[in-house]
């Protein structure tokens, strides 16, 4: 697993042993969809709410994002989050928050959210309750969601995009205006 563009292009990133890490295929999907819609990481701030190794965050910071907040209840995945920071020498622009994601407290509002928590819990519909809730996102936020089954969300989301990649599915959504 490596960071696949942008000034960390080819870092190796290491991986907590529980974790089941994007693939790099899908990840560059995703990143390709993102851009579609976005065209650049540039003054965008990103959540990346069940980080793992933080890959995804980290791919989000190499592209030029000026912050990105990564949140795991895991002590080892966040000292791991940390050393691929530090391998990938990302010295700023970034918080890791060690906290069940429903316990995360904030003011911002992010312009692009990360969810792609552990399948076997089924938290995605909690996390979609969450950004509500806690207004972590505005009409323009792309939220971009990973799982083993396909995606369901409430009438207050809508999809810009979903695809299947083997057994995995991925969808874009925003908040609907």
């Amino acid at each position: 697993m490596k960071v696949t563009s942008g000034k960390c292009s080819g870092i190796n990133l290491l991986c907590p042993k529980s974790a089941m890490p994007t693939t790099d295929k899908i990840k560059q999907a995703i990143f390709s969809a993102i851009y579609s819609r976005l065209e650049s990481f540039e003054g965008k701030k990103v959540l990346d709410m069940f980080a793992g190794s933080g890959q995804l965050g980290i791919e989000a910071l190499s592209r030029g994002a000026d912050l990105c907040v990564f949140i795991d209840n895991s002590s080892n995945a966040t000292g791991i989050i940390r050393e691929n920071i530090h391998n990938c020498k990302l010295n700023s622009n970034f918080e890791i928050v060690e906290t069940d994601f429903e316990r995360f407290q904030t003011k911002e509002n992010f312009d692009i959210i990360f969810l792609d928590p552990p399948y076997q819990k089924n938290l995605l519909q909690k996390a979609f309750k969450l950004i509500l809730d806690k207004n972590l996102a505005h009409n323009e936020t792309l939220i971009i969601c990973e799982s083993n089954k396909e995606i369901t969300y409430t009438n207050q989301y809508q999809s810009v995009f979903e695809n299947k990649y083997g057994t995995i599915y991925v969808s874009i959504l925003r908040l609907r205006k």
